[in-house]
């Protein structure tokens, strides 16, 4: 008997593609003004060079379209991959 065959794998990788779009939405979605305006310096530095190149009201209002969209498609792949074979 092995410990790892292909359709536990295929199951492991199937469970990450439902699992990790849904944390990375809730976290964008809960996550606090302070923790968000350290993401968007971050990602200006990174991208522009400067820390507010991207206005926040704007960056709060993508993180919240974009974590609502993580969090449907964890949603829509949960049901597909997971569920909609068991009914």
């Amino acid at each position: 008997m092995e410990l790892l065959n292909l359709g536990f794998a295929i199951l492991l990788i199937k469970i990450a593609i439902c699992i990790l779009p849904g944390v990375a939405g809730i976290f964008l979605l809960a996550s606090s003004e302070d923790k968000k305006r350290e993401m968007r310096n971050f990602a200006c530095n990174k991208l522009f060079g400067v820390s507010n190149a991207i206005p926040y009201p704007k960056f709060a209002l993508f993180t919240t379209v974009f974590g609502s969209c993580l969090l449907l498609l964890s949603l829509t792949g949960t049901w597909f991959l997971l569920l909609r074979g068991l009914i």
